[in-house]
């Protein structure tokens, strides 16, 4: 599906404005040494561009078949293992950054993937996806037309929510394909109106960008509770000496 979709008209204007707004989204990162994990890279479309970026680009993709089309596309600039985006083979933070295209049709399958994406990420995530709650995908199942729509597509606002409850940093978000089907070619009139990025979720196609926060360093206690509140050190009970001597005189005199 991804292979013939995107060699068709619409596709290959598609692929364009989604090049653009993920350049754009990125932009933020630094790149220089820095290492990028791209899940659900597909056929590798976009893995040249993050190359050419700057990032050292590593890819995941569990279909054989769109995976020997990856590593024909990226060649040596880029490596691309086979994996499930919601079981990844690298430790925590392994990568810098990650870039996730969402494949989940479901929003437990959506929610499992950015969760295993954050788990290897140590300075952001990036999750790409078809919005929803866009005009275009409106429009295209109202008509139920015959071309078929790129892929899974979520709403902007629950996966905004879902990545939000995480509370692991800042989340900023762009869209672009904002008009209809129809208008995905660059010889129609209307085609200027998809050229544009939104920061409304108002377009087909969605980046939204998490910036981790910074880890805090762990405090030790004595640090965190203070002078005042530690305990302070009590005088050793001596037993034998004093206290038996004294027991004995007050004994004696009693007894004289």
């Amino acid at each position: 599906m991804e292979k013939t979709w995107y060699a068709s008209p619409p596709g290959r204007f598609a692929l364009g404005l989604q090049t653009n707004l993920l350049q754009t989204s990125l932009a933020a990162w630094p790149r220089r040494g820095k290492s990028l994990l791209e899940i659900n890279c597909g056929n590798g479309l976009f893995l040249p561009l993050l190359w050419e970026c700057g990032f050292d680009v590593t890819g995941t993709e569990l279909v054989p078949g769109l995976r020997a089309q990856a590593l024909e596309n990226a060649g040596p600039r880029a490596h691309v293992e086979a994996a499930a985006d919601d079981h990844l083979p690298f430790d925590d933070n392994a990568f810098d950054w990650v870039v996730l295209h969402v494949q989940a049709a479901t929003p437990e399958g959506l929610a499992a993937s950015a969760r295993e994406a954050l788990r290897v990420a140590a300075g952001g995530l990036a999750v790409t996806f078809w919005n929803s709650a866009s005009l275009p995908h409106i429009l295209h199942r109202m008509g139920r037309g015959k071309m078929p729509w790129p892929g899974p597509a979520h709403n902007w606002w629950r996966v905004w929510r879902m990545l939000k409850r995480l509370k692991a940093g800042r989340l900023t978000s762009q869209s672009t394909l904002a008009g209809p089907l129809c208008t995905w070619r660059r010889q129609c009139a209307a085609a200027a109106c998809n050229a544009s990025l939104q920061t409304l979720p108002l377009g087909a196609w969605s980046v939204i960008r998490l910036d981790l926060a910074p880890r805090k360093p762990v405090t030790p206690l004595p640090l965190r509770l203070g002078r005042r509140r530690l305990r302070q050190p009590e005088p050793a009970l001596e037993f034998g000496h004093k206290n038996a001597l004294g027991h004995s005189s007050h004994t004696n005199r009693k007894t004289a």
